[in-house]
Formats: structure tokens, sequence, C-alpha cells
């Protein structure tokens, strides 16, 4: 009997996951499918998905804290990406270059990006459950105003000292704005290794965190330690290890960490933005957030101004969209003066739910996984089309309809997860009847 109820529970446990963890797991195939018929080098691979990473992950990461506060998925993080944008025209309008142009980007867009998000949050509070498509709406609202200053005020109305910007009959602004050589990944030439001493430096660091904190727990709290095994640490050795040996025994996977190359000062800039959101976690704000999106009802009971909370949640995702897109473009080196904001939004948050995470529930693990299997995805379906088609065409169209099905398989999967946690909450027998 004993025996029979704990395979059941297993059962129900491995069924849970599998639900859970449906849209991930799928992708998880695609890839794999995708890069066995793309046939190509592991270096290109492993290059490549680097390469998207840093460019990507601070944009998918401006995406949790809304989530934290109960609005779903912030489509309107296009709002910051304009902010971003506008920040780069009044810094190349002065010919600036480099790190300073970068810098004064961003100066420029805090204020923006802050004003946008304070805006938005107060049409979401007066949208309450409608966010996503409020969102969305706003983002395609916001393009409008967006290209009426840029393609027909700039050059009759606002001055553009720097005369490269305009088009040639004097209004508007000129398409595509190429950043100069010295800005053209000014942040990721500051300091470049080669991706097997990045992964060897963060796994090293990683086990001397755990290391510490299993020895803080251990001198502060050293009855409480005896009964807990050091998971961490254990997890953090199991991956040295397991990396170190897969270096050693295979020498063409060495070969492609080796011959890619990772920007360490973006590395840094995308743990400075994983550490903060961890610090505001733990914060009261950050607890306010969490309480907000739990139950407003209860939030607002116990004294949190939840309202207020909405704006500031949305307020420092508008802000983050806003630095994840300087870190974009300048890795590009250009960008289309009226569209490169377009499709932030919605590949940041497809690429978040292929991470396995929902929009009641996301962290920055969802998130670095999502980047690496949506943009894994997006490097070889192209290659794998022109392979299994001979028509790469069919890859780009695949890629595009993966973005946005992803989206509503989510979106489905969470509506029909309330319609059964609302059963069982209303009949008990239910519960028995879906397990």
């Amino acid at each position: 009997m004993m025996s029979g109820e704990k395979t059941n529970r297993v059962g129900v446990f491995l069924k849970r996951q599998l639900v859970n963890n449906a849209v991930t797991i799928l992708f998880f195939f695609i890839c794999i499918a995708g890069i066995i018929l793309a046939n190509q080098p592991m270096s290109y691979i492993i290059g490549e998905i680097s390469s998207r990473l840093f460019r990507n992950l601070i944009l998918i990461l401006a995406l949790l804290v809304p989530v934290w506060a109960g609005m779903g998925m912030n489509f309107s993080i296009v709002l910051g990406a304009m902010a971003a944008q506008i920040g780069i025209i009044v810094s190349t309008n002065f010919s600036m270059s480099g790190i300073a142009c970068l810098a004064v980007s961003f100066l420029v867009s805090i204020p923006l990006s802050l004003v946008f998000g304070n805006l938005t949050g107060r049409l979401f509070n007066q949208t309450k459950g409608q966010e996503m498509i409020t969102g969305m709406i706003l983002g395609f609202f916001a393009k409008g105003i967006y290209d009426l200053v840029f393609m027909f005020l700039c050059g009759p109305v606002i001055p553009v000292k720097n005369q490269a910007l305009l088009l040639t009959n004097g209004i508007g602004l000129t398409t595509p704005i190429n950043l100069d050589g010295a800005t053209k990944s000014a942040l990721n030439k500051i300091w470049m290794v080669s991706l097997d001493k990045a992964v060897y430096a963060v796994l090293i660091l990683f086990l001397l965190f755990q290391a510490a904190l299993f020895l803080r727990r251990f001198l502060l709290k050293k009855e409480e330690a005896k009964g807990k095994k050091p998971w961490g640490l254990l997890i953090a050795l199991l991956a040295l290890a397991v990396f170190h040996v897969a270096c050693v025994s295979s020498e063409t996977f060495l070969f492609a960490l080796r011959f890619t190359d990772v920007p360490v000062a973006t590395g840094i800039l995308i743990a400075v933005v994983c550490v903060y959101i961890t610090f505001l976690s733990k914060t009261k704000l950050g607890s306010d957030i969490n309480a907000v999106g739990q139950s407003m009802p209860i939030a607002v009971s116990m004294g949190i101004p939840a309202d207020k909370i909405r704006i500031v949640a949305i307020m420092i995702s508008t802000l983050l969209a806003a630095l994840g897109q300087l870190v974009f473009i300048q890795d590009i080196g250009n960008f289309t003066t009226y569209t490169a904001h377009e499709n932030v939004g919605t590949f940041s948050i497809a690429a978040l739910l292929v991470g396995g995470a929902s929009i009641k529930k996301a962290n920055i693990g969802h998130a670095i996984l999502g980047a690496l299997l949506f943009h894994t995805m997006f490097i070889i379906s192209p290659l794998a089309g022109k392979n299994l088609f001979n028509n790469a065409q069919l890859g780009e169209y695949f890629r595009v309809f993966v973005c946005y099905a992803v989206i509503a398989v989510a979106l489905a999967l969470h509506a029909w997860k309330s319609v059964m946690a609302k059963k069982i909450s209303e009949d008990p027998a239910e519960e028995e009847k879906h397990e």
C-alpha cells in the first residue's frame, strides 16, 4: 500500500511538472532537433548564442517586476526602448562617441523612461486586469507619436545640429542611424575574455559564494545547520567538475569555447541588474510588490498603497528596458530609427515564457533559460529550414510563428490552470479526479 501511494505521488508530481514546464520542454527538443538539422560547427552555435544572450538578457529581465506585481507581461517596455533610442539620437546629434555617447544616452533616457513608466502605470491602474492588452495597444499609440516627432518635426520644428541625421530634404531623421566605430560595441570592447575562462571564473565565484554561505550558517546557526545538507555547495562543486571534465574530454567543445570571446563589462552590468532585482525582492518595496501581485484587496487592507506600488513596478521595468535597449544597440552598432523598438516586447516576453515563466510567476532563472532556448531557436531555424526543405525562408516563417505561438500557448495554459484551480477550490472531490 505504501509503495503504491508513493508511486502515485511520484506520478502526480511528474505530471504536474510536465504540464507546468510544457513550453520549456517542447522548446528544448525543438532546439536539439534544429541543431542536428542545421549541421553547423559548435563554435558558430556557441558564439551566436553567447552574443545574443549578452545582447538581450537585460530586456528580458525588465519584465520580471511587473509580473511580481500581478500585471502580467509588460508589453509596454517598448516605451523604455524608445527612451533609449531618443537618448542615442540626442547624443549623436552632438557628435558624441564611445562610452561618453552611451553614458549621455542613458542619462537622457532615465527621466524619459521614468516619465513614460509613470504614465503607463497610471493607465494600467485604470485598466486593472487588462494590463497586457493595454500595454500592447499603448505601444502602438506611442509609436505613432514617436514617428510624428522624428519623421515630421525634426528639422522644421526641432533643430538638428548634426546634418547627417537628417534626410536630404531636411525633414525627418534618416534610417538607419549608424553608430561610429568608437561607439559600436564600446561597452563590449572594454574587456573581452574567452568563454572558457569566463565560465571557469563564474563557477569558481559561485563555489566560493556557496562556501561562504555554508560557513556563515554553520558559525551563526550551528544547531540549525547540523540537520541541513549543503546542497548549494554540492551543486557548485558538481557543476565545476562536470564543466572541467567536458573541457578536458572534448577538444571540439574546448576549441568552441576558446574561439568565442565574451564581453566582461556587459556581463558585469547584467550581474548588477540581477543583484538589484534579487535585492529588490528582499526589501519592503519588493514585499509590497509581491503582496499586491498575490491579492490586491488583501494588500490594500494591510495598508499597502497598491496603485502607487504598481506605478513604481512599471517605472522600474521601463528604466531597465531603456538600459537593455542601449546594450542591444551598442552591440549591433546601428538601429532602424522608426522600427527598432517594435518587437522588443514580443520577443522578450516570448523568451521569458519559453524559460518556464508564467504571467503570475517569473524569476531570473526563467529569464536566463528562456534567453538561451529562444535565441538558439532563432539562430538554427533558418539553417535547419534550408537543409531540411532547401528553403531558408521557411525557417524565418517558423521562428516568427513560434514567437507568437509560445505567447498564445502560455496564456492558454494559464487560463486552463485557473479554471482547474477554481474547480478544485469549489469541489474538493475534483482534486482527486484531477490527480
